[in-house]
């Protein structure tokens, strides 16, 4: 028969559990509560996945599956899904993600736990929203990079000098019809988020490529 803490676990909201509302749930010292939380990871009920968050188990009876792009900005923030996850996820590149790639405001940084490697790289935190959309669907709820904003972190994180649109097709692998419009309205943007001569250069470069592809196209 559960116990009265497993069937509170078992109602609660998210797959996530932090320290905090871990002590709201425990009575006792905190060195009785530390041993409580020790004895369920033992047990397998909770998983650890860095210090002071963790993730409920099917052995406490959780059935909700976490969700790694919501995991990943519990894990370390402010960050939102972007670069090959985020490509990825909006289906612009064929290969399975096996990292899940987030751009943040604070310096980058790597964990591996037991889900999964989460990868962090540092972009301008000022207006670090730019470009990034809140994605919900059924219980899970994340933010994640927009097309182009995904590239461009890429662009920008991985210091990448690109001048047109061909590393994008041989590197990435992103078919060129698949990829949303790029006005000048989303250069601008871009230009002054990231401030960064590579970008623009970048931007205009493939702009420029899309408009030739374009005309090719009608003249058929």
């Amino acid at each position: 028969m559960k116990n009265t803490l497993d069937r509170i676990l078992q109602a609660h909201p998210r797959p996530y559990l932090t320290d905090v509302e871990l002590e709201s749930l425990l009575d006792g010292t905190p060195d009785s509560r530390y041993g409580k939380v020790k004895r369920m990871i033992a047990q397998g009920k909770l998983m650890h996945i860095k210090r002071g968050l963790y993730c409920l188990t099917n052995e406490i009876g959780y059935i909700k599956k976490p969700s790694l792009f919501e995991l990943a900005q519990y894990i370390y923030g402010p960050s939102f899904i972007s670069m090959q996850s985020a490509l990825s996820f909006h289906q612009l590149i064929p290969e399975a993600v096996y990292t899940t790639t987030s751009a943040s405001g604070k310096r980058s940084k790597e964990f591996e736990t037991p889900l999964g490697i989460f990868s962090y790289k540092q972009v301008p935190l000022e207006d670090l929203y730019t470009d990034v959309i809140r994605f919900t669907d059924n219980d899970q709820q994340f933010l994640i990079a927009k097309p182009w904003r995904a590239i461009c972190d890429y662009v920008f994180c991985f210091r990448m000098d690109w001048d047109s649109i061909d590393p994008l097709v041989k590197n990435l692998r992103i078919e060129p019809d698949d990829l949303p419009v790029l006005s000048k309205e989303d250069i601008q943007l871009f230009e002054d988020y990231y401030q960064q001569k590579r970008i623009n250069r970048f931007l205009k470069g493939v702009q420029k490529d899309l408009h030739h592809m374009n005309e090719r196209h009608y003249e058929r």
